[in-house]
């Protein structure tokens, strides 16, 4: 009999609570979403079954009595253990999602083709991809990212959680087909004449083709083949690259973002000196670090220093 009172009292324990709580069967009803006659009916036959009342009826009001107390702190003690014990014995089981901020173009050009290596180590973590188009800050979606790695122009600076993957190296870059037809490119007056892949909205941050022709020490032909030049302008980097690959033109290209499109033909150099700086893609790990960021981290160093 003992054991029956028991699992009814726990299976009722919101009810006693609500009410000893706020005082009243009519408030305890709005919060639990009942009547106050329900209610009413519930604490009663709670009260039989026991076989003693829990509460002190008043004109405004009840509250518990010292047996109510007594049995609701009990009650609620044991559910607090046994949702703990829950939340323990299922803690292992649930999926690790790790939130990875990154750029359009470093997510569609490098990384998410190579996830598939770090999910055979970490087969439980789920690695969430939250992209911005902005490429040096982060979207405004209400979720903190474990790890960022966004493009920098401090990106030599490293240390404590922050470090550079690739520092920025560049190289004009298009389909073998745009070579053939159009090339060669020998001199800067040849890829003046061309049709020149421009990634519009970024141009205090990434190199534009001005200053790639600034920096090659262009002679006064190439100068004036620029001032001419042809240029197509995109908003993000897959796409630019989709259109070099596609034939329409020389885009500016990043490294690593071209190094598959180039491994496997769909893209060639145009011109074999590289343009460099200390800005780059940067490393972030959010402070305290968690296992998951660690492991994914580790990785991404390790495999990014296979790309180099």
């Amino acid at each position: 009999m003992t054991n029956i009172i028991v699992d009814y009292i726990m299976s009722n324990v919101r009810v006693l609570e609500a009410a000893g709580r706020l005082g009243s069967f009519s408030a305890a009803a709005a919060e639990l979403g009942m009547t106050q006659p329900a209610v009413s009916q519930q604490v009663g036959h709670i009260e039989r079954v026991v076989g003693m009342p829990l509460f002190t009826r008043r004109h405004r009001g009840v509250t518990l009595n010292d047996a109510g107390r007594t049995l609701v702190a009990a009650a609620s003690e044991a559910r607090t253990t046994i949702r703990t014990a829950l939340e323990e014995a299922t803690a292992g089981s649930r999926e690790k999602v790790l939130n990875v901020l990154t750029d359009y173009g470093f997510a569609a050009n490098w990384l998410i083709s190579r996830l598939p290596d770090f999910e055979k180590i970490c087969p439980d973590v789920k690695i969430q991809i939250l992209t911005t188009q902005a490429l040096h800050t982060g979207p405004s979606l209400g979720i903190t990212p474990d790890v960022s790695i966004l493009f920098e122009a401090s990106g030599r600076k490293s240390g404590g959680n922050r470090m550079i993957l690739f520092e920025e190296e560049v190289y004009p870059v298009c389909s073998p087909a745009y070579a053939h037809t159009h090339g060669p490119f020998t001199t800067l007056a040849d890829v003046g004449r061309a049709h020149l892949l421009h990634l519009n909205g970024h141009e205090n941050l990434w190199f534009t083709w001005a200053d790639w022709f600034a920096r090659m020490n262009p002679d006064p032909l190439a100068r004036s083949s620029q001032q001419t030049a042809r240029f197509r302008a995109f908003g993000n980097y897959p796409l630019l690259l989709q259109s070099a690959m596609q034939g329409e033109g020389i885009a500016l290209g990043w490294r690593p973002l071209v190094d598959t499109c180039m491994e496997r033909g769909a893209l060639v150099k145009v011109w074999e000196k590289p343009l460099k700086s200390h800005r780059g893609y940067v490393l972030t790990a959010r402070t305290p670090r968690n296992s998951q960021a660690d492991l994914f981290c580790d990785w991404l160093v390790d495999f990014s220093r296979r790309s180099i």
